[in-house]
């Protein structure tokens, strides 16, 4: 019997679902893609339909979205089995205008094509731990703001101290401490509720480093890519939300770290063969990490004899520009996650890990 890539008999019943807040679009098919019925249901309508035992169970396909996840847990207990499609590719396969009823089958379309894979319903855990990541970054947003915010309301008065937390501390003290003609009494009040407003961030900012900690202690998949030679508590628990415990959808490490956008994006035709920029597909809060991690790495490659900082010295020594080394030092940790979370095992300091390929 013929099978889609995802493991679907042609032969079953599809429903094709693009979902939105009040009003679903639901496209049925039978075999071999004949379009069988086409409806448009209010959310009460469209939960009442798939909890119906009149409704045949199959598989119902949905784009990967805000609430996709949710929807994807209802209905899988329900006893259906549920397929997420990422959104660029429906974007990219989208024929004609963009309406509901194109996109209904334009994820039909996404979803019978095999080498496309679709993305993993997420656990309440893994979305618990992603909403921690996303508040975090936002409260970290605006605190930088703030601090901004001072900095530049008193360079208009002519008061500037240096770049980093030093310098914003340092920029307190002396507004606090030093009568400054231009700096009035008015300046120095907003001034005051600006950085008060800093303060409460600080505040909540340890609180969820609390909370994140807490779920790094409950975490098998976080500690074990924690021991990874420079990654932290941060992008171990980001790695642990992203995939959960399995990475078996991705054939080998070097298609784990295109997925996160850190490999070449090539441009070829015939005997032509062109690779320009990293693809920057993916989760880009995940790769802003992997980079951090890797100029981490690069700042301390001089200390330390680990594989990640061999191959740092060995880049820099043939001449290669520092950003070029930071991002192949970043596909290199990419791979090495994909080892530790696929094998189960702890990184082991000086062993390269068998990763699928070489970096």
């Amino acid at each position: 019997m013929n099978r889609t890539a995802q493991g679907s008999s042609l032969s079953d019943t599809v429903y094709a679902v693009d979902l939105a807040k009040n009003v679903f679009e639901v496209h049925t098919f039978g075999p071999h893609g004949v379009r069988r019925k086409v409806e448009r249901l209010s959310r009460k309508k469209f939960l009442a339909k798939f909890t119906s035992p009149d409704t045949e169970r199959g598989v119902v396909v949905m784009e990967a979205c805000g609430s996709s996840h949710h929807w994807g847990r209802q209905l899988g207990s329900r006893g259906y089995r549920t397929q997420l499609v990422p959104p660029q590719f429906v974007a990219q396969r989208r024929v004609g205008n963009k309406n509901d009823g194109n996109d209904a089958d334009t994820i039909y379309a996404v979803y019978r094509d095999p080498r496309i894979r679709p993305v993993p319903v997420k656990t309440l855990a893994q979305q618990d731990l992603a909403a921690l990541h996303r508040t975090r970054e936002l409260l970290v947003a605006q605190r930088t703001q703030c601090i901004n915010q001072i900095r530049g309301l008193l360079a208009e008065r002519g008061v500037v101290e240096c770049a980093g937390t030093g310098g914003f501390q340092a920029l307190m003290k002396r507004i606090n401490q030093e009568v400054l003609p231009e700096v009035t009494p008015s300046l120095q009040h907003q001034v005051a509720l600006i950085h008060a407003h800093v303060g409460e961030i600080d505040a909540h900012l340890k609180a969820l480093e609390c909370e994140l900690d807490s779920a790094y202690q409950g975490s098998v998949v976080a500690q074990r890519v924690h021991t990874i030679f420079g990654v932290g508590l941060i992008t171990a628990t980001a790695c642990a939300a992203e995939y959960g415990g399995g990475v078996e959808r991705f054939h080998d490490s070097r298609e784990f770290a295109a997925n996160i956008g850190i490999t070449p994006r090539e441009h070829s035709s015939g005997d032509k063969r062109h690779r320009g920029t990293i693809t920057k597909r993916g989760n880009a809060y995940l790769r802003q990490l992997l980079v951090q991690c890797a100029n981490i790495i690069l700042n301390y490659r001089n200390r330390h004899e680990d594989p990640l900082c061999q191959l740092a010295r060995r880049l820099l020594k043939a001449g290669k520009r520092r950003s070029v080394v930071v991002v192949a030092i970043a596909n290199r940790l990419a791979r090495t996650i994909y080892a530790v979370i696929k094998h189960g095992d702890a990184y082991r300091m000086g062993e390269q890990p068998a990763c699928g390929g070489t970096a």
